[in-house]
């Protein structure tokens, strides 16, 4: 089966939604007693959606327009792969993609920072993959995040960042997971460099500008052995002062309890990353007058094959298994803000193209 990933229409959005997007979304990596969670907020300054597409192993996908790099990507995914795609703002954009048979994710922010870099960055002659289609190329395509950082060492594929996102130029940055508890970041950084940071122990948490680095400046000064640091924490919604308080906080929390079910260990999660990074509606940036409210998030486990999704909209939440995306033999496709809406307890699937039909 031979699929074309469109290339995603940002024209539509403006100078102005970018700046709104500055300090949006926020996700976390934690190592429990019950395997690897990953939660993840998306957030945004208007609501947003939430549509599960499984890609089907043996698809052969192409990238979509990756203008300036003579080497376009095209590949055959070797694993099922989950992508939550994002409608009401991005055009179809995947902001997170999950490798539902090796347990691998990839989570894809906005990075105001490398904004001004993207121009920078040079054709390797490697093929080029567009920022719309990473999250789903990597999933698709590798089992750990150690093979992902080899790939991209070894040249095997690039980036397409100078690409920008087909109709705008936006500064973004990835984070990639998997069920070892390995994780990567992966940044466009001074002079158009692709920079990767590997299983560092603070790249559990991963938010927006500044860069890493400028991150790490900022928390150096934080003592977190002291409980009383909590009491110096800011509560702003920025995405540095989010990144300082989910550092702080998941330092904190016992995950690695055996006695914890999976229950109690989702109970303890959903606990700390609401309390530390989630940001409720309404609640406006002081810097500078924006809002970017949490419209959905969802957490997932590797090893117990979960996903829930939320919509904070209405404060419900859908769940469905990773262990039947895996064994899907077609694309299947689920409106998860729907399914909240309907007050489904698990998504219920419909063929892709039925479904889009429908949505037309």
């Amino acid at each position: 089966m031979k699929k074309s990933l469109l290339a995603l229409s940002l024209s539509a959005m403006t100078t102005v939604a970018a700046v709104h997007s500055a300090s949006a979304c926020t996700t976390w990596t934690a190592d429990t007693a019950q395997g690897v969670t990953v939660t993840r907020s998306v957030d945004w300054f208007t609501p947003l959606g939430g549509v599960a597409e499984v890609t089907i192993r043996g698809t052969q996908l192409s990238t979509g327009e990756v203008k300036g790099y003579a080497n376009p990507a095209q590949w055959t995914a070797k694993y099922q792969t989950l992508n939550i795609k994002e409608y009401e703002s991005f055009h179809g954009a995947t902001v997170t993609a999950i490798n539902a048979d090796k347990g691998l994710s990839v989570n894809g922010q906005y990075q105001m920072d490398s904004l001004e870099l993207l121009a920078q960055h040079k054709d390797s002659g490697a093929p080029a993959v567009a920022l719309a289609d990473l999250s789903t190329y990597i999933a698709s395509n590798f089992a750990t995040a150690g093979e992902v950082k080899q790939a991209l060492e070894n040249n095997e594929f690039q980036i397409a960042w100078a690409a920008g996102l087909a109709g705008g130029q936006h500064g973004v940055h990835f984070s990639v997971q998997d069920k070892h508890d390995n994780k990567l970041v992966i940044q466009l950084q001074a002079d158009g460099e692709t920079v990767l940071f590997y299983n560092d122990d603070d790249l559990r948490s991963f938010t927006n500008a500044p860069l890493l680095q400028e991150h790490r400046k900022y928390v150096a000064d934080l003592d977190f052995s002291d409980n009383k640091t909590l009491t110096e924490m800011s509560a702003h919604i920025s995405s540095r002062e989010r990144n300082a308080r989910l550092l702080f906080m998941s330092s904190k929390v016992d995950l690695k309890d055996p006695k914890l079910s999976y229950e109690q260990v989702e109970g303890k999660v959903l606990g700390i990353f609401d309390r530390a990074v989630l940001v409720p509606q309404d609640l406006i940036d002081p810097d500078n007058g924006d809002t970017y409210a949490t419209w959905v998030s969802y957490v997932y486990n590797f090893d117990q094959a979960s996903f829930r999704f939320r919509n904070h909209e209405i404060y419900r939440d859908v769940n469905l298994s990773l262990e039947d995306v895996k064994n899907f033999k077609a694309p299947m496709c689920s409106d998860l803000v729907q399914e909240t809406r309907d007050r489904n307890a698990e998504a219920s699937w419909q063929a892709c193209d039925a479904f889009y039909q429908a949505r037309n």
